[in-house]
Parts: C-alpha cells; structure tokens; sequence
C-alpha cells in the first residue's frame, strides 16, 4: 500500500464517527472507541482491511503527531508558504521565456507541417496557463487560516514519517509523494495494539489487516539511501524547462 492511501486519509480528516451498537458488532477499538463493522462494511472495492484501515489511521496518526509534539507550527507554514510562492514565480517565468521561444519558432518558415503542428499545439497549452495565473491572481488571497489548512497536513505527514522512521526503522517505499515509511507504520499499528491502543475482537479482520501492512511496497529505498528531508527544505528545481 503505498503514499497515496495514507496521504488520502490523512489530508481527507476522516474521522472515526461515534456510532452506538451493541457489542456483538464491534470488530475493533482504537484509543478507547468501538469500531463497528458498518462503519467500514460498504464494498468500494479495495477489500475490508483496506476499509478498516481508512477508518483508524487518522485517529492513530492524529495520536501519535499530538504525542510526539509534530504539530506544524506557524514557522514551518510560513516556510512552505514562501517556497510555494517562489516555486510559482520561477515557474511563471520559465513558462513566459518558453512561450516567448514558442511564437520566435513560428515566426519563421523553417518547420515542417508536423512540426509546427507540435510547437502551436505548446504554445496554447502554455496561453492557457497564463490566462489561468490571470484568473488565480483576481481571485482574493488565502487568508493565514485558509493557508493552515492547506499546508498543515503536508507538514505533518511529512514530520510523521520521518519520526516513524526515526523510531521503527524498516522498508521505505519510492513513492510521487516521496518516501513511505512501510515498515515503520506496520510496526506503528503493532506497538498500538501491544500498548492495547488497538484492540481487535474479529481474528480474521487481523489477519487481514496486518497481512496487508506487511506487503512489500512496488519500490523500495536502499537503506542508504532514504531520505526524509521534505521537498520545500531543498533547492527549488526547474519546474518544467532548464534554464
């Protein structure tokens, strides 16, 4: 199971709903609260330990960021605010230098029909983007609350799977999020339950779900070479062309 999942959870806030039952439906406790088998029991396709999983990692990864003091502050907001806002204008101006090199191109009479074809067909991709910077730079500014809501939990996920490295270790997944902390999250919801943070009452749904977390992720990282550092701490890279 790789980012994407978690980081849909994570960034969604599907939180655990309080549903009263008797006790023959509960399948689970998490942090003290009865999971109820209809909680998850909607077939959309991704089995029932997957469903199980959506349902308590927010709750668990919401615990263990509180515990662990891994809050985003309004220092690192701001941090990843500012790298957004220069990433955006290096990025606005190497779309202007190309789409400036795009209309020189077909000025002159030296591409074939194909060719042009291709170079025209660029150059109006790259009117639309800036025609959709226009209608973003009208729209009224995110305020400080809006920007935390944004941002906040990409830091957190960030700072989250750092520190379930830091303390667990184990497979780390390649991933377009960056580096999944496979194994340490496994080990995560083992610790939880040996604590009894994580009380299963169905053996079966156990199974399953820990069968699941111990899946080999499609891309793993060499042990040398994980690394944790998040994507606005580094270098900003050209966005789309060289410069």
């Amino acid at each position: 199971m790789n980012a994407r999942f978690w980081l849909g959870v994570v960034v969604c806030g599907a939180w655990l709903a309080a549903i009263p039952a008797a006790a023959g439906d509960r399948v689970a406790s998490v942090l003290g609260e009865n999971i109820l088998r209809g909680q998850f029991a909607q077939d959309d396709g991704r089995g029932p330990a997957r469903r199980f999983a959506a349902l308590i990692w927010p709750r668990i990864a919401r615990h263990y960021i509180e515990g662990k003091g891994l809050v985003a502050t309004p220092d690192e907001l701001a941090e990843l605010s500012a790298y957004d806002a220069a990433f955006e204008k290096k990025d606005r101006a190497q779309r202007a230098r190309k789409l400036a090199e795009l209309d020189q191109r077909l000025e002159s009479n030296e591409l074939n029909p194909e060719a042009r074809a291709h170079v025209e067909d660029f150059r109006d991709t790259l009117r639309r983007l800036r025609q959709h910077d226009a209608q973003a730079d009208a729209l009224p500014k995110p305020d400080a609350a809006q920007h935390a809501a944004a941002y906040a939990p990409w830091i957190e996920m960030w700072k989250l799977n750092q520190a379930l490295h830091e303390q667990y270790g184990g497979v780390v997944g390649l991933t377009s999020f960056g580096p999944d902390p496979q194994g340490a999250r496994a080990a995560l919801f083992a610790d939880y339950e040996q604590q009894g943070l994580l009380i299963f009452y169905d053996e079966t749904l156990r199974e399953q779900f820990f069968a699941m977390l111990a899946e080999k992720p499609r891309r793993a990282v060499k042990p040398g070479d994980v690394d944790f550092t998040p994507y606005w701490k580094k270098a900003i890279p050209s966005s789309y062309y060289s410069e």
